[in-house]
């Protein structure tokens, strides 16, 4: 498989891929994939991408990650390498919740351990910026406390000397030289300031004198200063410790977000070029459907493929034009085949199966080994016996020019006799050719069939299948503007039959492309038709969903009412206890307006809406809160605003939990909704539904 996968461009597929994962582990994750022999974890593989892909949106940036070393006896971490880690295990905490409230890519979540103890601890001494804090212990703080009171001192009395020796001074300003507080002095004037020269400035004007009664104070602050860094240093050695205690938890996060990522990154391929899943069969079969080489639809827009290969055919054999597709055709069963196999989405319609391979082998491109003295042939047909010795029913063969370097009569001869030979082993097939022969003979054979790279008035790149194909050398030629007098002779010396039968391909590859574009013509028809009628179907549903709002608004204005009248019952039933109103008069007051209440649901109010007859109808007013509202298409604003009346109104009904739909879009409204909702103290969580029950597209909420 290796020499295929190179062939076929497989690798430049994976570092194309690669290039939609967001940090280097996930890259090089993708570079590592190899095809192998379908089993569960190649299906456990595309279980987890089918659910990126409706959900890549919501995992993190994961461009943080990077490769650590377990750090080894005597080394420690500085403190932007630890704040790092502190970062790393965050993100794991984030990632994991992400993929537990969305029930996703469960098995990888249970790998991540955010390690809260140690990524805490990181956090207590270091900040967002990589700095020890100043506070990231006790005697720290102390430390760096002292520290700032000797300063004060060291710059009170260097300014009392600035002020009493303003003729001797070059700047109005205290420096720092060599680690020490000294003063910007003239040169010239040194003398007459007692202490020492610690530095001269370039021009030599300038002297920088720490004064003599500044020295010790100096020293002092030296001391502190060595003091701190002694202090971080044991601090930054503690953590590290603890870093080098929990590093195979550490490791095994970044091993999976590293996985996370390049799941990532192919469901994010896979949505842009409109990929798909393929499914597996534990069977050597081959289904094929709109298949695209994924390195040619990059560059350019590319016929897409059919094909079918089961228990009935098991060879195809095609042929057609030189530069008409057929080796194009062979690079893309290669390429498709082997990404599927390496977990790859594939540039294909829904449907399209991978059959159980064991052996995937081809010979596709010139194989002549100038090294070992070989020519094209003998390349060849050296591949064609290490094929031959391995080949079983398992095996997947893919042949450009079968015996084509060669006298076409024993070429043929040979070929058929290949063909034969596989056949009798049950492989998979897919060979091309020039061949007139081997197409007639494969015609006349169960499990074997023609196919045909179509060529109507220049190459289409369509495969037929069914029926040979014409090499059409002399029409190219033609096309190409070789000359007309050596095309006229041409023909004269090919027998008149073979013309006929060139000619009686090309009728029918032009019958073959008008019925194609026919039925294409009819698809698009019926599309449409079936557009227009679901167009009317959803306008019927339309109607009758205003009218059930006009009655449900109806229904909500009433209770709203009835909500605004208990609370203005209540506030004054409030104001009566604060007036220190009788007990008993309250009591009074409040069965009288629990009456009241229970008079008006029971006396249902009716509302009439006029029908297109004219005609009333009467419908009854349901007084209960619903278990369910809808803010799809509002504003951020409006949608909160209708939340948050709603979730008071079910509250007051005695409701544990409530649904909220608000759609998928583009998730501004649901993380909007999300991140006031984890905030609001009457909510005690929230959760999002399984797909069947709306998936990320309805938010449940649990009331306390």
């Amino acid at each position: 498989m290796k020499k295929l996968a190179q062939t076929v461009g497989l690798s430049r597929l994976k570092e194309v891929v690669s290039e939609y994962a967001d940090s280097t582990p996930g890259k090089l994750l993708i570079t590592l994939l190899k095809p192998k022999e379908k089993d569960e974890s190649t299906q456990n593989i595309f279980t987890c991408l089918s659910q990126v892909i409706d959900f890549h949106m919501l995992i993190p940036s994961l461009s943080i990650l990077k490769e650590w070393n377990k750090p080894g006896i005597g080394v420690i971490l500085s403190s932007d390498e630890l704040i790092h880690i502190a970062r790393i295990l965050d993100l794991a905490s984030i990632t994991k919740d992400i993929l537990t409230e969305n029930k996703i890519l469960e098995a990888l979540g249970e790998n991540l351990n955010s390690l809260t103890e140690l990524k805490e601890g990181i956090l207590e001494c270091i900040d967002e910026d990589g700095r020890v804090k100043e506070d990231a212990t006790p005697l720290l703080k102390s430390l760096y406390k002292e520290k700032r009171k000797l300063k004060n001192k060291i710059d009170s009395s260097l300014k009392n000397i600035m002020q009493n020796n303003k003729e001797l001074i070059q700047d109005d300003v205290i420096t720092q030289r060599s680690d020490r507080t000294v003063l910007p002095i003239k040169y010239d004037r040194k003398g007459e300031i007692e202490g020492v020269v610690i530095d001269l400035s370039r021009t030599g004007n300038t002297a920088f004198i720490e004064p003599s009664e500044i020295v010790p104070l100096n020293n002092q602050f030296r001391e502190i200063s060595i003091d701190i860094e002694e202090e971080k240093k044991r601090i930054l050695k503690d953590l590290t410790d603890k870093v080098r205690e929990n590093f195979p938890g550490i490791e095994k996060n970044i091993e999976t977000l590293a996985e996370i990522d390049s799941l990532k990154a192919r469901a994010k391929y896979a949505r842009e070029y409109d990929c798909s899943i393929p499914q597996f069969s534990n069977e050597s079969i081959l289904k094929l459907k709109k298949c695209r080489h994924p390195l040619l639809m990059i560059e350019r827009d590319v016929v897409p493929l059919d094909l079918e290969l089961d228990k009935d055919y098991r060879i195809l054999l095609v042929s057609g034009p030189n530069a008409g597709g057929k080796t194009v055709l062979l690079k893309t069963i290669g390429i498709i085949v082997l990404s599927a196999y390496a977990g790859l989405p594939i540039p294909a319609d829904s449907g399209t199966t991978i059959g159980a391979f064991k052996n995937i082998y081809g010979i596709i491109e010139d194989e002549q080994s100038l090294e070992e003295n070989l020519s094209t042939f003998s390349s060849y047909i050296i591949r064609l016996k290490e094929i031959l010795e391995e080949a079983d029913e398992n095996s997947l063969i893919l042949c450009d020019e079968l015996e084509g370097n060669t006298d076409p009569e024993e070429g043929g001869a040979l070929a058929i006799s290949i063909l034969n030979s596989l056949s009798e082993r049950g492989s998979l097939v897919v060979a091309t050719t020039h061949l007139g022969t081997l197409k007639f003979y494969v015609a006349e054979h169960e499990a074997m069939q023609n196919g045909a790279m179509e060529y109507v008035d220049g190459p289409t790149y369509h495969l037929q299948i069914g029926i040979p194909g014409g090499s059409r050398a002399i029409a190219i030629a033609k096309r190409f503007g070789l000359q007309k007098d050596v095309i006229d002779n041409a023909r004269g010396y090919l027998d008149s039959s073979v013309m006929k039968a060139e000619d009686l391909i090309e009728e029918l590859s032009t019958r073959n492309k008008e019925l194609r574009e026919q039925e294409e013509k009819i698809k698009e028809l019926k599309s449409r038709l079936e557009s227009l009628t679901q167009e009317y179907s959803e306008r019927m549903q339309n109607v009758k969903k205003e009218e059930k709002k006009i009655l449900s608004d109806a229904r909500d204005k009433v209770k709203e009412i009835l909500i605004e009248a208990r609370s203005t019952v209540e506030t004054i039933i409030k104001e009566i206890k604060e007036s220190k109103a009788s007990r008993e008069s309250i009591k009074n007051y409040k069965t009288i307006f629990d009456k009241l209440l229970k008079d008006e649901k029971e006396e249902k109010e009716t509302i009439t809406y006029p029908s297109k007859e004219k005609s009333p109808i009467k419908y009854d007013i349901d007084m209960e809160v619903p278990l369910e509202i809808s803010v799809r298409g509002m504003t951020k604003e409006a949608a909160w605003e209708k939340t948050d009346k709603y979730i008071d109104s079910a509250i007051l009904a005695s409701y544990e939990q409530v649904r909220i739909v608000h759609g998928k879009g583009s998730w501004i409204l649901r993380n909007t909704l999300h991140k006031k909702l984890k905030k609001d103290p009457r909510v005690k969580s929230i959760l999002t539904p399984s797909s069947n029950e709306g998936g990320a597209g309805v938010t449940l909420v649990k009331l306390k």
